[in-house]
């Protein structure tokens, strides 16, 4: 069965991804991206060939497929990720398709790889992927490999998961041949040899095999052996959280990486506290050991490297192999990195002065989320400024009895505080977490007014302050959620004084989601974003409530919200049609860099300043005190990332974005001031008219990109919608003990 799907972006939109990829080989000027996965991406990306190949040993083609799935997997359109030569991953596997299908295994990854980049696996570079590979079984044995007797694990798990990709029958003899070859403790060797007594031979079962013969059998419809392969990997994880080869050696990220993508396979969750060693899960071992410039390093390796570093994003994405896939057509993480950069650029044009936007009578909101942007963007707050001008983190200073004049000011600014890497407890000769106590109501529950943006903002501030906020105001937003699912404007259960503002809507639900994830409370994930799901438009962005025009505000926070939860906003359902999120909010973005409210003829900083933190992918409250964001210092438009310069061939330089086309009249202002001081104005009555194929990335109707998922067990995410998108594969690693240490063999 033929599951492949081309990706065209036609008309104006065409042009807008044109002009963009033509930006993308220009030099870096900002690394955006602050969730691992993404960074993980860029990173390789900064390590492309000139053939648009990831490096390798010569005849190894795995770095480049994982290269092309987890981009893939994470939103991006592998056939725009180009080289500073300008060949793409796709390219290059093309030109090598004879090699790179020469063997069952390396036939089954570049498999994956095709399918991952919505290209036909029946008809690349003129070779039929599925046949080569339905031809190369062993039907008497069930081995693939040339009619061998003893298919190694790698290949042989490679090939079935290439076939269930396509969405074929995995061939029954191929899974008992691997169910017979599982070792008598659970696990699986390297030369899938049944407790093999060869002490030479990697007979010992190694978490890598096992990972992978596990993702293969539960890709094929087989779950006979999840409990007793998981069984025995528990017995391997280390107390960092994380997994070596095998017991007894350092926890290494390839091995994790494999071992958190088997647990997905079977409906598990490598984040759950069943999967916690002295309170480290194996993905908090792959966050805590990412390097400043998103790379992994081997044990015993001086630095990070290409080849360890693919086999990481897709289990940071929660997704096992085989992967499917949804992309937004010519979205690159250098687009991203280009719109989060012009959007603070335009910020900083409009600075006054005294670092303030719109003067201390107006909020304060624009000018705290313009400093925790940026620092999720790799710059640091305390140098936004204009020419000569006072940075804006001193102007909140100066103001700070303004700007905590009621509890959603307070917790925002703590957030603007922490991200700027200053003291919320000494900021301005004021206690701001001591203030945001005050606003506390003596039942326990309720800050301030106890509105959806007045509640979260408090706890949120609260948290990344280090303070635990009452357990009956988390619990006050547990118990207020609309029985849709959504969260409405005051945070009234199902109010039903329409003058109120009493329906759902999605940036109350958002905020609301990220404060409840924020505290560790995913008991309403699943519910509100189905809810969310629900006001999505067909080009993918967000309104402030059903029947409106999407806009940057609402777009960007429901982003955050999929995020905060361990969801991701480029996976279907959020993702397909050659579109994502990501893709809209980069199309609704001025030629100026701001952004405009629809229906408002100019951008304005309100707007503007909502949208770089979700370009970031990040939720709030922004974990800055986890890991370096930035370097201290680092200023808009000079490298911002902490980590060293990287090749000039994965960003875009500073030019125009296409602007938008004339929107509808504002629906419902969700530019209002998010501490919400006032209610928004009533909303408009009729519908907004369709969004003009003008705008940019994704306008355009393009065929869909979404490769549904094989027939298998949904794997749920902690809270969360299914994840959809992801994939990678692994490297066998074997140790043996040399002399007085372990010496590391790695073998494909």
């Amino acid at each position: 069965m033929n599951r492949s799907r081309s990706v065209i972006a036609t008309g104006a939109a065409c042009c807008a991804v044109a002009a963009l990829a033509a930006l993308a080989v220009g030099a870096r000027t900002a690394r955006t991206q602050a969730d691992p996965a993404s960074r993980a991406i860029d990173y390789l990306q900064a390590q492309q060939l000139a053939d648009g190949s990831i490096p390798s040993s010569a005849g190894s083609y795995g770095p480049t497929e994982l290269f092309v799935i987890a981009a893939a997997a994470d939103g991006f359109d592998p056939g725009a990720l180009r080289s500073s030569a300008g060949h793409s991953p796709i390219e290059f596997l093309s030109a090598n398709v004879v090699d790179a299908s020469s063997t069952a295994g390396k036939c089954g990854e570049l498999l994956q790889a095709v399918l991952s980049a919505g290209l036909d696996p029946h008809a690349f570079a003129g070779h039929d992927l599925v046949a080569t590979l339905a031809a190369d079984l062993n039907p008497t044995t069930g081995a693939y490999g040339n009619g061998q007797s003893d298919a190694q694990a790698f290949p042989q798990a490679l090939a079935m998961q290439g076939l269930a990709d396509a969405g074929m029958t995995v061939p029954p003899a191929a899974t008992a041949y691997e169910i017979t070859r599982q070792d008598s403790d659970g696990g699986w060797n390297y030369l899938n040899i049944r407790d093999d007594p060869n002490p030479q031979d990697f007979a010992s079962s190694d978490t890598n095999s096992t990972a992978m013969v596990l993702m293969a059998l539960d890709a094929s419809g087989d779950h006979s052996r999840d409990a007793s392969a998981l069984t025995w990997l528990h017995t391997q994880q280390n107390a960092d959280g994380g997994f070596p080869y095998q017991a007894g050696a350092p926890s290494d990220p390839d091995s994790t990486a494999l071992v958190a993508q088997a647990i997905l396979a079977t409906g598990g969750d490598p984040a759950a506290s069943s999967w916690a060693k002295s309170g480290h899960t194996p993905l908090q071992e792959l966050v805590a050991t990412q390097t400043a410039g998103g790379g992994y390093t081997f044990p015993g390796n001086a630095a990070p490297d290409a080849f360890t570093t693919s086999q990481v994003p897709a289990a940071l994405l929660r997704q096992p192999l085989p992967a499917a896939s949804a992309f937004a057509a010519g979205l690159t993480p250098g687009v991203e990195q280009h719109a989060a950069l012009q959007a603070l650029l335009y910020l900083q044009t409009q600075q006054a002065g005294d670092g303030s936007f719109t003067g201390v009578t107006a909020t304060y909101d624009p000018s705290e989320l313009y400093a925790i942007g940026a620092a999720a963007g790799g710059y640091d707050p305390r140098t936004l400024r204009v020419a000569g001008g006072t940075p804006v983190m001193d102007f909140l200073a100066a103001h700070v009895t303004a700007a905590t004049a009621n509890a959603g000011q307070t917790g925002r600014l703590i957030q603007a505080v922490i991200a700027a890497g200053l003291d919320p407890h000494s900021f301005g000769g004021t206690d701001l977490v001591s203030r945001l106590q005050s606003f506390l109501a003596p039942t326990g529950d309720i800050y301030g007014d106890g509105a959806a943006f007045t509640q979260t903002l408090a706890i949120q501030g609260l948290l990344v302050a280090g303070t635990t906020p009452p357990p009956a105001a988390v619990g006050h937003l547990v118990t207020t959620q609309d029985s849709d699912g959504g969260w409405d404007y005051l945070l009234k259960r199902d109010d039903t004084n329409l003058q109120d503002f009493a329906s759902s809507d999605t940036n109350s639900t958002a905020m609301v989601l990220m404060a409840l994830d924020a505290a560790g409370n995913h008991s309403r994930d699943a519910s509100a974003l189905a809810w969310l799901r629900t006001q999505q438009n067909t080009d993918r962005g967000f309104p402030y409530q059903a029947g409106a025009a999407s806009d940057p505000d609402s777009t960007a926070l429901v982003i955050q919200a999929i995020e905060g939860g361990g969801g991701n906003a480029a996976a279907a359902p959020w993702s397909g049609g050659g579109r994502s999120p990501f893709s809209a909010l980069v199309a609704m973005q001025n030629a100026s860099g701001g952004y405009a409210f629809p229906g408002n003829p100019a951008p304005d900083v309100f707007t503007t300043a909502q949208v770089p933190a979700a370009l970031a992918r990040v939720a709030f409250p922004v974990p800055f005190a986890q890991r370096a964001f930035y370097q201290p210092g680092a200023t808009l438009g000079a490298p911002a990332a902490p980590t060293p310069t990287p090749s000039s061939n994965t960003s875009l330089s500073a030019g125009p974005i296409a602007p938008p086309a004339p929107a509808p009249a504002r629906h419902a202002a969700s530019a209002q001031s998010t501490s919400n001081a006032t209610p928004p104005p009533a909303p408009a009555t009729q519908p907004p008219a369709a969004p003009s194929p003008s705008s940019g990335i994704g306008a355009a109707t393009a065929p869909s990109t979404t490769r549904p998922l094989p027939t298998r067990v949904a794997v749920a995410q902690p809270g969360g919608p299914l994840p959809l998108l992801y994939a990678g594969i692994a490297l066998a690693v074997a140790a043996a003990v040399t002399g007085a240490g372990l010496l590391w063999t790695r073998r494909r």
